[in-house]
């Protein structure tokens, strides 16, 4: 069995399968609608713009400072939220793929995270339209996420695998999953704001062991003209580091076993 990095290498040079698969997934979904993919960002803006507008003022927040931060935040939780949903259910959606013999699995992984970019590009509108509206902020700094957000893709790409693996095991897993990311996103800095524990402090210690937190500030402290933290740069760096070589360990050792598994 040919391990993780070879069929990712082969995936990446080879894109026409997981590529064209997504991107016909997502035609399809709004062919008959009358929007069409308007309906990607219509969801994102309202609940930024309604959730923004009376959230700002139940916590006492400027709504110029906070709707910006909240479209950021869900935007980017969002992306992960549907990567990780769709890499769980995404190798038994496709049995007769893998049983007809296509066993390169990094393929469906990208799948998933191709088509979750895609929902993630459409909706940058909405944080390009909050960044606009605020005087506090620059559209300009739109442009430092061509150097954050990579860093998210890839850590998403190791938790996927595994998150993929997981759930051809394990068919419950897709459930489990959603409902702790339904959980996570009321224990993640996104509708209320993180910085206001003070350092040292039990909220900043819960704030700062959530690796959601860290993924997401890593994006949103620039384009708000914030400076990153070191802490989250390391943190990022280290789970990286520590995911990727999950990955590669897993997909070698379980790779194999998916088609007994579907």
């Amino acid at each position: 069995m040919s391990s993780f990095l070879t069929h990712l290498r082969d995936s990446t040079r080879f894109p026409e399968f997981w590529a064209y698969s997504s991107w016909l997934d997502i035609v399809t979904k709004y062919r008959r609608t009358r929007l069409g993919l308007i309906w990607i960002v219509v969801p994102v803006a309202v609940f930024v713009a309604a959730i923004g507008s009376i959230y700002s003022r139940i916590m006492g927040h400027d709504p110029h400072f906070y709707i910006p931060y909240l479209a950021v935040g869900y935007v980017v939780w969002r992306f992960m939220v549907q990567c990780t949903n769709e890499s769980a259910s995404i190798l038994r959606s496709h049995k007769s793929f893998i049983m007809d013999g296509r066993i390169r699995l990094s393929d469906f992984v990208l799948r998933s995270l191709s088509k979750a970019f895609f929902y993630f590009v459409c909706s940058l509108v909405v944080i390009f339209g909050a960044l606009a509206w605020s005087p506090d902020t620059s559209a300009a700094s739109m442009f430092t996420m061509l150097l954050t957000f990579p860093l998210i893709v890839a850590n998403m790409l190791w938790w996927s695998t595994c998150m993929a693996l997981v759930g051809a095991r394990h068919a419950d897993a897709g459930e489990m999953i959603n409902t702790a990311l339904r959980f996570g996103m009321l224990l993640t800095p996104i509708l209320w704001v993180g910085e206001r524990f003070p350092f040292g402090s039990i909220g900043w210690w819960a704030v700062h062991a959530n690796p959601g937190y860290h993924l997401i500030n890593v994006v949103r402290a620039p384009l708000l003209g914030q400076e990153v933290e070191v802490a989250s740069l390391a943190y990022i760096g280290i789970m990286m580091l520590v995911g990727w070589l999950l990955a590669v360990v897993l997909y070698r050792r379980y790779a194999r076993f998916v088609p007994l598994w579907i």
